[in-house]
């Protein structure tokens, strides 16, 4: 897996490619209407200023990977063209469609490969046997592909890729996500106190173990530690009535007790 994400990466970056170069057919998922890559900007008038995010799935072999799309459309979608590729094979693709992932997708552009045979097959383009390949495109050019389910909302965001909070704030994991990777990462009081912010969002729109012991933990770091103490055990209370293992609110509560 990783040599084929090394030879994908490379592939990349020694082309330096755009869409235009990308010389395979898809077909619409909506309209049955089989259209070259290279003319996705002009065939669907996408914006070209804004990003450009392709993720492949399997709806046989890869779960995760409709897990990651389904992630993209609790986002605001309209700082970012999200296409939709499915790499099914094609006498085992209509049952997969028939399981209607798609349908629930209608705020990206959704299309199945056509593998196999022709010149102009995905295939012939990228390796297809692992998903999902995930294409990050600026103004038509290609900045990255690789396989991976790690390239989630937030990191978009993370990144300055895309530089606006709104993007993921109405979903719950992903503000949960970035606020727990500044606990983890950053230092700056302001900008802690800010992901304290996007976690209290993240509660509103979904409490659960994870969000509250990570307000906690943000809480610690900023030195509030009697709310601390009480946000841990608000979420160690949380872990045992859903199961959830709640071992890392226990240490921080044992961090805390020594701050105290």
């Amino acid at each position: 897996m990783k040599i084929k994400q090394l030879l994908l990466v490379l592939f990349i970056a020694l082309t330096s490619s755009t869409i235009a170069q990308i010389d395979a057919n898809i077909t619409d998922l909506n309209t049955n209407k089989t259209v070259a890559i290279s003319d996705l900007y002009s065939e669907y008038n996408l914006d070209r200023s804004i990003p450009t995010l392709i993720i492949t799935w399997s709806g046989e072999w890869c779960a995760p990977c409709i897990d990651l799309i389904n992630r993209y459309h609790s986002c605001d979608l309209s700082m970012l063209n999200l296409i939709t590729i499915n790499v099914d094979a094609k006498d085992r693709r209509d049952g997969v469609l028939n399981k209607g992932y798609h349908r629930n997708w209608t705020k990206s552009l959704n299309f199945h490969a056509n593998l196999g045979g022709s010149s102009r097959g995905l295939d012939n383009i990228f390796n297809v046997s692992s998903a999902p390949l995930v294409i990050y495109m600026i103004n038509g050019y290609i900045s990255d592909a690789l396989v991976s389910f790690q390239i989630t909302p937030y990191k978009l965001v993370e990144s300055g890729r895309i530089n606006d909070i709104g993007f993921i704030w109405n979903n719950s994991s992903d503000l949960n996500s970035l606020a727990w990777s500044y606990y983890e990462n950053v230092n700056d009081q302001a900008k802690l106190q800010e992901a304290i912010g996007w976690v209290n969002r993240s509660i509103a729109l979904d409490e659960n173990y994870h969000n509250v012991d990570t307000h906690a933990a943000l809480l610690f770091k900023t030195g509030k530690y009697t709310e601390a103490l009480k946000r841990a055990k608000d979420a160690i209370e949380i872990g045992k009535q859903t199961g959830v293992d709640y071992s890392a609110s226990t240490d921080l509560i044992n961090q805390i007790i020594e701050k105290l």
